[in-house]
């Protein structure tokens, strides 16, 4: 859930982009329940994308600490 701060700044950048882009005019009440939509609608795809992001960031973390880790085995004695 979006904080209010959050969801009042995105509102106002609906407002700006459909003004500047559409000559179409929201009030902010209107952005902001379309910045609800969005989130319901959008929101998940963006989520598990960052999961994603995430999970590809930790794999590569682990590949270099296995990589650090053999560096330091010692050698079997003969």
């Amino acid at each position: 859930m979006l904080e209010k701060q959050e969801k009042a700044a995105l509102a106002a950048r609906i407002r700006d982009y459909l003004a500047r882009e559409t000559e179409a005019e929201i009030g902010h009440l209107q952005a902001e329940i379309f910045v609800d939509f969005l989130a319901e609608e959008l929101g998940h795809a963006f989520y598990n994308e960052g999961l994603r992001d995430a999970h590809a960031a930790i794999l590569r973390r682990l590949e270099d600490a296995a990589g650090d880790i053999d560096v330091l085995e010692k050698p079997k004695p003969r």
